[in-house]
C-alpha cells in the first residue's frame, strides 16, 4: 500500500525510447493510407516504453550535432532512456554543391559523436543506427541532387560507425533493395540509367520518403533487430503492474 511518504516508484524516470532523425522520422505519425509507424511502434511498447519522436525535416548530422545535448537528456531526470534510434544520412548524401550536403567524412564524425554521447552511457541506453534508405531516381525527378549510388556510400559509412563503436545497425538501404529483388552484382536499381523498379517505388513515395509500405517494412525490420540483438528492449516489462495487482492509495 502506497502512502505519500513512500519514495517514487520510478526513481530513474519513465522508460523511454527516442527516435532522432530527419523528415522520415518526423513523418512517423502520418496516416495518409491508414498506417502510422509511430502509432504502431507505440502500440508495440504500450505501457512498457514510451516512444518519443525527435524528427526534423531537412536536417543532417551537422544540424543534429548542434542540438544533441537537448535531444538526449541527462540521466536521473524525467526519462530513463532505454534506446536511441538514430536515422540520419538521407540529406547528408545530397550531392556536393547543394546546401544540405555533408561530406562523408564529416557525416561519419558527427554520427559517431551522436551515438557515443556521454548521456547515453549515464543512462545505460542502447543505440540503433538506421542507414539512409535507397533513392529511386525515377520518382525523385525533377530533383537532380540525389543518387542511389551515393546513398549506398552513406549507408555503408553508417554501418562502419556502428561496427566501430559497438552499437547496433539497421541496414535499411540493403533491406529495401533486397525487398525490391536486388542482389549484389546486379545493375543498381533506383539509378536513372537502370529500368525503373516498381517494387522499390512501392516503398518510396517520392523517391526519397517512405510510403506506408516502406514504413511497415522499416518497423518489421526494427522489431526483428530488437528481438535478435537487444532482447532486453524487445521484452521490456511494464514498470507498473496490471490492475488486479496494482497498489491502491489509502
Amino acid at each position: 500500500m502506497h502512502t505519500m511518504a513512500e519514495p517514487l516508484t520510478l526513481p530513474k524516470g519513465w522508460p523511454a525510447l527516442i527516435l532522432f532523425g530527419d523528415s522520415i522520422t518526423e513523418g512517423i505519425w502520418h496516416q495518409d493510407t491508414g498506417y502510422s509507424f509511430g502509432a504502431a511502434l507505440s502500440d508495440e511498447f504500450s505501457r512498457r516504453i514510451q516512444v518519443l519522436e525527435r524528427g526534423f525535416s531537412g536536417w543532417t548530422t551537422a544540424n543534429a550535432r548542434v542540438i544533441v545535448n537537448d535531444v538526449i537528456p541527462p540521466a536521473g531526470q524525467a526519462l530513463d532512456l532505454k534506446l536511441l534510434v538514430v536515422f540520419f544520412g538521407a540529406n547528408d548524401a545530397v550531392l556536393p554543391g547543394y546546401q544540405q550536403h555533408v561530406d562523408i567524412g564529416e557525416y561519419k564524425e558527427y554520427l559517431k559523436d551522436i551515438v557515443t554521447h556521454r548521456h547515453l552511457k549515464d543512462h545505460g541506453a542502447k543505440v540503433v543506427i538506421v542507414t539512409p534508405p535507397p533513392i529511386c531516381e525515377h520518382k525523385i525527378l525533377p530533383w537532380t541532387d540525389r543518387k542511389n549510388s551515393v546513398a549506398r556510400e552513406y549507408a555503408e559509412t553508417a554501418i562502419s560507425v556502428a561496427e566501430e563503436n559497438g552499437v547496433e545497425v539497421l541496414k535499411l538501404w540493403h533491406e529495401f533493395m533486397a525487398a525490391a529483388g536486388w542482389k549484389e552484382g546486379d545493375p543498381l536499381i533506383g539509378d536513372i540509367n537502370v529500368p525503373k523498379s516498381e517494387k522499390l517505388g512501392e516503398l518510396l513515395s517520392d523517391g526519397l520518403h517512405l510510403t506506408s509500405k516502406g514504413y511497415e517494412l522499416y518497423l518489421e525490420k526494427l522489431m526483428d533487430l530488437l528481438k535478435e540483438k537487444l532482447p532486453e528492449i524487445y521484452n521490456a516489462g511494464r514498470p507498473f503492474p496490471l490492475w488486479g495487482e496494482a497498489p491502491r492509495y489509502k
